[in-house]
């Protein structure tokens, strides 16, 4: 009985210590490319010169929309990827934005679906809602539907990540979503200046009290709110340099990849390597 229970605690000391060992950071060490796929001439979505361009600019993770013809060309472009290193995350529209086809806003069956796609696909490493908590969404995403989706997609594929996109992380928020995501990703929507960027990270790490990732996000387009143009790239390389401090990994919002006159591609590509440490293993560095 004795050897039992000392295998039994030695094997959850020794999972626990896996746990704390496992990197904070599934989006890699350089900044998650939200951006609109490269076209053919004749307007179809060219996955394969997309992922070249990922790969040519030092990027190893990728945002994909699932929106119109999205879904179909989703396996070609995730073969593109897995030949050139690069992890893919679907986004699903939620009710606010309309809906992504086939599957509407069964976000169940997506989940299923994804993860099935998963297995036979692993470069599909994640699965991102967006706008988990604006407008009415979060009439729809209560606490029991976003586990009801968590356990849908871990009974297909257990290693696919959950992460939802949410805008404010208090504690309510971070007690909702505890124990049913994989991570959060959290969007800086300030465009103009990144005062206050690194409270904000901080605090809600004090919310979230380590149950789950907190990857940061930042703007490199303009937006619905902002539509004077593009941040400036020098707003978007603090950006992404706080995000990359204080965060579990970063993200930039609608990147544009063609290189001529890019200099907000030439700011996200000069992170490469430098994001993804974590935010407690950061402050140890500076001690």
């Amino acid at each position: 009985m004795k050897r039992a229970l000392f295998l039994a605690v030695a094997l959850m000391f020794s999972a626990a210590t896996a746990m704390a060992a496992a990197p904070g950071h599934a989006l890699g060490t350089s900044p998650c490319v939200w951006a609109a796929p490269l076209t053919a001439p004749g307007g179809a979505i060219d996955a394969a010169a997309t992922i070249r361009t990922l790969h040519a600019n030092g990027f190893s993770c990728y945002v994909w929309v699932l929106e119109g013809t999205n879904w179909t060309a989703l396996p070609a472009a995730l073969d593109a990827a897995r030949a050139g290193g690069i992890a893919v995350w679907v986004v699903l529209i939620p009710p606010s934005e309309g809906q992504s086809p086939p599957f509407g806003l069964d976000f169940a069956r997506w989940m299923r679906e994804l993860g099935r796609l998963s297995r036979t696909h692993p470069a599909l490493r994640g699965v991102n809602i967006d706008d988990l908590d604006q407008g009415a969404n979060p009439k729809l995403f209560t606490r029991y539907y976003v586990c009801e989706l968590q356990r849908a997609k871990r009974a297909v594929a257990p290693d696919l990540l959950f992460t939802p996109t949410v805008y404010d992380l208090d504690t309510s928020v971070a007690n909702r979503l505890a124990g049913c995501v994989d991570g959060v990703w959290l969007w800086w929507t300030n465009l103009e200046k990144n005062t206050g960027w690194p409270s904000a990270l901080d605090n809600v790490r004090l919310a979230v009290r380590g149950r789950f990732p907190i990857y940061a996000g930042v703007y490199a387009s303009a937006t619905s709110w902002h539509r004077e143009g593009r941040p400036l790239p020098r707003i978007l390389r603090e950006g992404l340099s706080i995000a990359c401090r204080h965060g579990d990994g970063a993200l930039v919002y609608t990147l544009p990849l063609l290189p001529k006159d890019n200099p907000w591609l030439a700011t996200a590509r000069s992170f490469e390597g430098r994001c993804g440490e974590s935010w407690s293993a950061g402050v140890e560095a500076t001690r």
